[in-house]
């Protein structure tokens, strides 16, 4: 597990290889959250114990179905949790995981201090967690948006480009202080710095380069 920043983590694959991804693991006095992504063979068995030391996992939860395998299950089972996921990608992600509990794609609050933002484009049912950790603003978005090893993109195919771009669009009316990515394990770049006018120079080369 790689420190990020305060009370952010990143978690690695047991087995590092280019084809895996890392997750996240964010320690909270609400609830630990875990965003996994454990598609790929991206098992974190031999971060369970680094895990359990820092009082285990309250919540587990997916940004869409591309990040389950039955990987998710030998979390749940260690940390006697389930996989979460929006109602539309919930689907999908029972094909390979046990335990899944959907939850409605809408903008809510999930638990105290998870609020859950729909971002389809990506995938249509995909969605990102703004959490605050440490006195930042934080926005999970799995791998709606993401670094490909040189840059920021945000990933949608052309025919889910006015999608994506609706939700840059919505995302450049939220507060986040922080954006966080499940980028490949091999790669060290998986947060950027959204604070203030930077979040719309963000947002905006995003949309750009659609």
């Amino acid at each position: 597990m790689e420190l990020v920043f305060e009370d952010v983590y990143r978690v690695l694959p047991t087995k590092m290889t280019p084809s895996k991804y890392s997750s996240l693991f964010v320690r909270r006095d609400a609830g630990n959250l875990l965003f996994s992504c454990l598609s790929g063979h991206s098992s974190i068995e031999g971060s369970f114990d680094a895990i359990e030391a820092m009082g285990g996992v309250a919540h587990h939860l997916l940004g869409d179905m591309h990040f389950a395998a039955r990987y998710n299950d030998d979390v749940d089972e260690r940390f006697g949790t389930v996989t979460m996921c929006s109602e539309l990608e919930a689907p999908d992600v029972r094909r390979k995981v046990s335990n899944v509990r959907s939850f409605p794609f809408e903008r809510h609050e999930l638990t105290a201090g998870v609020e859950v933002v729909p971002t389809p484009g990506h995938r249509a049912g995909a969605v990102s967690y703004l959490v605050p950790v440490a006195g930042r603003r934080c926005l999970f978005v799995g791998d709606t948006i993401y670094h490909d090893g040189k840059a920021w993109r945000a990933l949608a195919s052309k025919k889910n480009r006015k999608t994506m771009l609706a939700t840059l669009d919505l995302l450049a009316s939220i507060e986040f202080d922080a954006l966080l990515a499940n980028t490949g394990a091999n790669n060290p770049v998986c947060h950027v710095d959204t604070a203030g006018e930077a979040r719309a120079r963000f947002l905006d080369e995003l949309k750009a380069a659609l």
